[in-house]
């Protein structure tokens, strides 16, 4: 746990699809609702054509479709936009009815649209990546190894990063002691935002509709434990305590996962090896203690890829286990030479 600066830091991140085209099997540009193109020959399938092969108004250049691409019903219309199905914009692919049956939405991996037939969701890996720092410089870990992003910049109130968290939007938030910030998370530039009222040591999200109607929560860990709601309007935030672990101090950090769940590292008294518990996100009370780790000062914990890995000031990378919370090391990761002091990942990084 990192309780002041001047300890041993205490401290805790459409496409065109080819529909089926009746004209370019009929050869003389044969619509199945019209008699014939007078003066253009077959469609072609990639060129954006109907399932029904009828445009409805004119080929404009030789069986091509307007820009648009195909609508739900099967014809382009004025070739603006799916004006039918999720809303979709040309852009984002052929939408079901009779052109294929299916609605790709490659462009909108989260919308489900009342067709019910959207492609699965595409894994945002930005939302999955784990992004972990010592005191003064960001890195990114992605399929076990690691980047440095930068060093962090202050546009005021430079100090030691004790801990970083990452909204769903992909948005990097820090803490020193003192101070909170919004940063960069391509070059590690921070903008001021608040004071704190007292040290934190641990920063996270919790998942949408846990504190906050309809996002997820900026949730700030004091050294004592204590839970806090940040709440960041425009370039100014307020913090308002919710709770607290009770019977523990922060050890360092926490995560909050959809579908995995909320945990921290924590300590009871000083010394000693951190202990792994679970954690209700609304209040930040303890609902289980999972069990001791085995290693101390883990100032940083992430979730990504179904591995909770925790970063230890003393330079380990661990994987910690949910079940019973001892650490082990993680095969194949390559670890920088680096006192960690904190950690930050998504609350939607599943890892699926």
């Amino acid at each position: 746990m990192r309780w002041f600066a001047m300890f041993a830091p205490c401290i805790l991140i459409c496409s065109a699809c080819s529909d089926p085209n009746p004209n370019a099997a009929a050869g003389a540009g044969a619509d199945a609702a019209y008699t014939a193109d007078a003066a253009y020959t077959a469609d072609t399938a990639t060129a954006g054509t109907d399932a029904l092969g009828s445009d409805s108004a004119a080929d404009a250049a030789g069986g091509a479709d307007a820009p648009a691409g195909s609508d739900a019903a099967g014809a382009d219309g004025t070739g603006v936009a799916d004006a039918v199905v999720d809303g979709d914009a040309a852009a984002s692919g052929v939408d079901a009815g009779v052109d294929s049956g299916i609605d790709y939405d490659l462009l909108d991996p989260v919308d489900s649209g009342p067709d019910g037939q959207d492609a699965p969701p595409l894994v945002d890996s930005g939302l999955s990546l784990v992004f972990a720092h010592s005191s003064s410089q960001l890195y990114r870990l992605e399929q076990n190894v690691f980047s440095l992003v930068g060093t962090f910049q202050f546009n005021k109130n430079f100090g030691q990063v004790t801990d970083i968290a990452l909204d769903d939007n992909g948005f990097l938030y820090a803490v020193t002691f003192d101070d909170l910030f919004k940063c960069d998370k391509a070059t590690a530039k921070c903008q001021w935002l608040a004071g704190l009222p007292q040290q934190f040591n641990g920063l996270t999200f919790v998942p949408k509709d846990v504190v906050t109607p309809g996002q997820a929560a900026l949730i700030g860990i004091a050294n004592s434990g204590d839970w806090n709601l940040i709440t960041v309007q425009g370039n100014t935030a307020t913090i308002k305590k919710l709770g607290a672990y009770g019977g523990f101090s922060s050890s360092g950090d926490a995560f909050s996962v959809e579908g995995i769940g909320t945990y921290a590292t924590v300590k009871s008294g000083f010394g000693g090896t951190d202990k792994l518990v679970q954690v209700n996100p609304a209040n930040g009370s303890v609902l289980k203690t999972v069990g001791d780790t085995g290693v101390s000062d883990l100032w940083g914990v992430a979730w990504s890829a179904q591995v909770l890995y925790g970063f230890s000031a003393s330079g380990a990378v661990y994987s910690l286990d949910v079940q019973t919370g001892k650490a082990s090391s993680v095969p194949g990761l390559s670890v920088p030479k680096v006192a960690w002091w904190g950690a930050g990942v998504s609350t939607r990084a599943t890892g699926k």
